[in-house]
Protein backbone atom coordinates (compact mmCIF):
# COMPACT_ATOMS: atom_id res chain seq x y z
CA UNK A 1 0.00 0.00 0.00
CA UNK A 2 3.02 2.10 0.60
CA UNK A 3 2.77 2.98 -3.54
CA UNK A 4 -0.79 3.34 -3.33
CA UNK A 5 -1.53 6.63 -5.91
CA UNK A 6 -3.96 7.72 -2.98
CA UNK A 7 -1.20 7.55 -0.51
CA UNK A 8 1.39 9.45 -2.84
CA UNK A 9 -1.02 12.11 -3.54
CA UNK A 10 -2.57 12.64 -0.08
CA UNK A 11 1.47 13.45 1.01
CA UNK A 12 1.56 15.76 -1.45
CA UNK A 13 -1.00 18.20 0.22
CA UNK A 14 -4.55 16.91 -1.56
CA UNK A 15 -7.57 16.52 0.02
CA UNK A 16 -8.20 12.61 -1.40
CA UNK A 17 -10.88 10.09 -1.57
CA UNK A 18 -10.53 6.47 -2.45
CA UNK A 19 -12.64 4.40 -4.00
CA UNK A 20 -12.78 0.71 -5.03
CA UNK A 21 -15.38 -1.89 -5.52
CA UNK A 22 -13.22 -4.72 -4.16
CA UNK A 23 -14.54 -4.75 0.23
CA UNK A 24 -10.73 -6.52 0.88
CA UNK A 25 -8.37 -3.94 -0.65
CA UNK A 26 -10.60 -1.26 0.78
CA UNK A 27 -10.02 -2.11 4.12
CA UNK A 28 -6.40 -2.72 3.27
CA UNK A 29 -6.03 0.62 2.20
CA UNK A 30 -8.32 1.23 5.76
CA UNK A 31 -5.73 -0.16 7.91
CA UNK A 32 -2.75 1.98 6.27
CA UNK A 33 -4.90 4.77 6.94
CA UNK A 34 -5.08 4.17 10.34
CA UNK A 35 -0.97 3.35 10.75
CA UNK A 36 -0.22 6.80 8.95
CA UNK A 37 -3.09 9.08 9.02
CA UNK A 38 -3.10 11.51 5.71
CA UNK A 39 -6.61 12.49 6.01
CA UNK A 40 -8.34 9.96 3.34
CA UNK A 41 -11.35 8.48 3.09
CA UNK A 42 -12.57 5.16 1.66
CA UNK A 43 -15.42 4.26 -0.28
CA UNK A 44 -16.23 0.67 -1.66
CA UNK A 45 -17.69 1.73 -4.72
CA UNK A 46 -18.45 0.70 -8.38
CA UNK A 47 -16.71 3.29 -10.70
CA UNK A 48 -20.24 2.98 -12.90
CA UNK A 49 -22.00 4.36 -9.81
CA UNK A 50 -20.46 6.54 -7.99
CA UNK A 51 -24.15 7.28 -6.46
CA UNK A 52 -22.15 8.88 -3.01
CA UNK A 53 -20.74 11.88 -4.70
CA UNK A 54 -22.49 15.03 -6.15
CA UNK A 55 -21.90 16.84 -9.26
CA UNK A 56 -19.37 18.93 -9.83
CA UNK A 57 -17.25 17.46 -6.65
CA UNK A 58 -13.71 16.70 -7.69
CA UNK A 59 -11.53 19.23 -9.13
CA UNK A 60 -9.07 15.86 -9.78
CA UNK A 61 -9.77 12.17 -10.97
CA UNK A 62 -7.35 9.55 -11.18
CA UNK A 63 -7.42 6.09 -12.32
CA UNK A 64 -4.35 3.94 -12.11
CA UNK A 65 -4.03 0.79 -14.68
CA UNK A 66 -7.64 -0.30 -13.69
CA UNK A 67 -10.11 1.71 -16.44
CA UNK A 68 -9.12 -1.35 -18.63
CA UNK A 69 -10.50 -3.71 -16.15
CA UNK A 70 -14.29 -1.79 -16.33
CA UNK A 71 -16.19 -3.95 -18.42
CA UNK A 72 -18.39 -0.97 -18.42
CA UNK A 73 -15.90 2.36 -19.21
CA UNK A 74 -18.40 4.16 -21.10
CA UNK A 75 -20.33 4.35 -17.85
CA UNK A 76 -17.38 4.86 -15.46
CA UNK A 77 -16.56 7.76 -17.77
CA UNK A 78 -19.55 9.51 -17.81
CA UNK A 79 -19.47 8.86 -14.09
CA UNK A 80 -16.04 10.24 -13.77
CA UNK A 81 -17.39 14.12 -15.88
CA UNK A 82 -20.52 14.05 -14.00
CA UNK A 83 -18.11 14.40 -10.43
CA UNK A 84 -15.76 16.11 -12.19
CA UNK A 85 -16.18 20.33 -11.79
CA UNK A 86 -15.89 22.03 -15.21
CA UNK A 87 -12.16 22.45 -15.69
CA UNK A 88 -11.59 19.67 -13.96
CA UNK A 89 -9.41 16.79 -14.74
CA UNK A 90 -9.45 12.77 -15.15
CA UNK A 91 -5.67 11.30 -15.47
CA UNK A 92 -6.12 7.40 -16.55
CA UNK A 93 -3.30 5.27 -17.36
CA UNK A 94 -3.99 2.21 -19.23
CA UNK A 95 -1.67 -0.72 -21.08
CA UNK A 96 -1.28 0.82 -24.50
CA UNK A 97 -3.61 -0.79 -26.75
CA UNK A 98 -1.03 -0.57 -29.52
CA UNK A 99 1.53 -3.07 -28.29
CA UNK A 100 -0.28 -4.66 -25.36
CA UNK A 101 -0.83 -8.44 -25.10
CA UNK A 102 -3.89 -10.08 -25.35
CA UNK A 103 -4.33 -13.98 -24.11
CA UNK A 104 -7.40 -15.36 -26.90
CA UNK A 105 -8.18 -18.89 -26.48
CA UNK A 106 -5.51 -19.30 -24.26
CA UNK A 107 -2.65 -17.61 -26.30
CA UNK A 108 -0.67 -14.62 -26.27
CA UNK A 109 -1.75 -12.67 -29.07
CA UNK A 110 0.42 -9.19 -29.94
CA UNK A 111 -2.03 -6.20 -30.18
CA UNK A 112 -0.29 -5.18 -33.62
CA UNK A 113 -1.52 -8.67 -35.42
CA UNK A 114 -4.97 -7.80 -33.25
CA UNK A 115 -5.83 -4.24 -33.14
CA UNK A 116 -9.05 -3.77 -34.13
CA UNK A 117 -12.21 -4.90 -32.11
CA UNK A 118 -12.37 -5.08 -28.03
CA UNK A 119 -11.19 -8.75 -26.48
CA UNK A 120 -12.41 -9.91 -23.21
CA UNK A 121 -9.59 -11.82 -21.94
CA UNK A 122 -7.96 -13.72 -18.21
CA UNK A 123 -5.04 -12.29 -16.88
CA UNK A 124 -3.18 -15.02 -14.25
CA UNK A 125 -0.93 -13.53 -11.57
CA UNK A 126 1.58 -15.27 -10.27
CA UNK A 127 4.26 -13.56 -9.36
CA UNK A 128 6.85 -14.45 -6.92
CA UNK A 129 5.86 -12.08 -4.18
CA UNK A 130 2.20 -13.02 -4.31
CA UNK A 131 1.04 -15.35 -1.32
CA UNK A 132 -1.30 -16.80 -3.85
CA UNK A 133 -1.96 -16.10 -7.60
CA UNK A 134 -4.85 -15.04 -8.90
CA UNK A 135 -6.87 -13.89 -11.80
CA UNK A 136 -8.60 -10.89 -13.38
CA UNK A 137 -10.62 -9.64 -16.60
CA UNK A 138 -9.57 -6.93 -18.56
CA UNK A 139 -10.86 -5.68 -22.11
CA UNK A 140 -8.53 -4.64 -24.99
CA UNK A 141 -9.76 -1.25 -26.47
CA UNK A 142 -8.40 0.93 -29.40
CA UNK A 143 -7.18 4.22 -28.65
CA UNK A 144 -10.86 5.88 -30.80
CA UNK A 145 -12.68 3.59 -27.75
CA UNK A 146 -10.91 5.57 -25.45
CA UNK A 147 -11.33 8.59 -26.92
CA UNK A 148 -14.37 8.57 -27.76
CA UNK A 149 -15.51 7.53 -24.25
CA UNK A 150 -13.95 10.96 -23.18
CA UNK A 151 -15.28 12.96 -25.52
CA UNK A 152 -18.94 11.69 -25.18
CA UNK A 153 -18.39 13.39 -21.64
CA UNK A 154 -17.03 16.23 -22.94
CA UNK A 155 -13.94 15.66 -21.46
CA UNK A 156 -11.32 16.84 -24.01
CA UNK A 157 -8.10 15.12 -23.79
CA UNK A 158 -5.04 17.99 -23.08
CA UNK A 159 -2.14 15.29 -22.79
CA UNK A 160 -0.96 11.91 -23.61
CA UNK A 161 2.25 10.45 -22.53
CA UNK A 162 4.15 7.37 -23.08
CA UNK A 163 5.91 6.66 -20.17
CA UNK A 164 10.01 4.87 -20.33
CA UNK A 165 11.67 4.14 -17.54
CA UNK A 166 14.45 6.14 -15.68
CA UNK A 167 17.64 5.40 -15.51
CA UNK A 168 17.38 4.29 -11.23
CA UNK A 169 14.42 2.59 -12.83
CA UNK A 170 16.22 0.76 -15.52
CA UNK A 171 18.85 -0.58 -12.38
CA UNK A 172 16.55 -1.58 -9.85
CA UNK A 173 14.72 -3.66 -12.72
CA UNK A 174 16.57 -4.53 -15.73
CA UNK A 175 13.63 -5.71 -17.70
CA UNK A 176 12.50 -2.43 -18.06
CA UNK A 177 14.94 -2.45 -20.91
CA UNK A 178 12.09 -3.79 -23.52
CA UNK A 179 10.01 -0.94 -22.76
CA UNK A 180 12.87 1.33 -23.92
CA UNK A 181 11.70 0.33 -27.50
CA UNK A 182 8.20 0.09 -27.30
CA UNK A 183 5.78 1.79 -24.51
CA UNK A 184 3.73 -0.95 -21.94
CA UNK A 185 1.14 1.88 -21.06
CA UNK A 186 -0.27 5.20 -21.80
CA UNK A 187 -0.90 7.62 -19.41
CA UNK A 188 -3.94 10.45 -20.83
CA UNK A 189 -5.37 13.31 -18.88
CA UNK A 190 -8.37 15.22 -20.05
CA UNK A 191 -10.44 18.02 -19.01
CA UNK A 192 -14.34 18.47 -18.47
CA UNK A 193 -15.32 21.54 -20.82
CA UNK A 194 -18.78 22.11 -20.14
CA UNK A 195 -18.12 26.12 -21.38
CA UNK A 196 -17.00 29.10 -19.91
CA UNK A 197 -14.91 28.78 -16.82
Amino acid sequence: MEKDTTRILARKGAKVTGIDFSEKLTELARREETKEKLGICYHVLDATDLEEFSNNHFDLVTCFMSLQDIENYRKATSEVARVLKNWGRFVFSVPHPCFETIIEDGNRVSATRRYFGAVKYTIQWKMERLVKPFRTTSFHRTLTDYFDALSESRLFVSRLIEPRPTQEGLQKHPKLRAVLVTPQSMIIESIRCTGNR
